[in-house]
């Protein structure tokens, strides 16, 4: 499947994994919790709190015999639920929950597999919005391992 941007893709399965509803066991239960999971931007209309993704760093592992043969991609991503205020402590169990979701997990869209999603660093940022208002981030860095089917 030559040509085809796998990181959309993956962040399709992104998306799938932290917006799916929670087995019977609870772990990394968001649901009602966030207002969903967007990529690069949280659109400004959506409510906090919410997950935000992107890309990091990309990286086609490829055949040694054919060096143009793309055996799998390695992308890193920074993962974290954002909310407004200063406080820590409300999203806390929220960013937990994010990592139990993510962390030592795998799956499959319709076009890729996703073989394996690691926490490779936890992430924490205070951001002041040009309005004054403070945003705070929480998550981590994750990194996926996915192949085209």
């Amino acid at each position: 499947m030559a040509g085809q941007q796998i990181d959309l893709h993956v962040g399709e399965w992104l998306v799938s994994r932290i917006e799916s509803a929670t087995d019977a066991t609870h772990l990394g239960d968001i649901q009602g919790r966030v207002s969903g999971a967007h990529r690069d931007i949280i659109p400004p209309e959506v409510d906090l709190p919410a997950v935000r993704f992107h890309l990091q760093a990309p990286k086609d592992v490829r055949g040694a015999g054919d060096a143009s043969a793309r055996i799998m991609t390695q992308l890193d991503w920074l993962v974290v639920v954002v909310r407004e205020g200063r406080g820590l402590a409300p999203l806390v169990p929220i960013a937990d929950a994010l990592d139990l979701r993510l962390h030592k997990t795998n799956g499959e869209t319709a076009s890729v597999w996703v073989g394996q999603c690691i926490r490779l660093e936890p992430f924490h940022l205070l951001e002041v919005g040009e309005s004054g208002v403070h945003y705070r981030h929480a998550g981590g860095l994750y990194r996926t391992i996915a192949t085209v089917k």
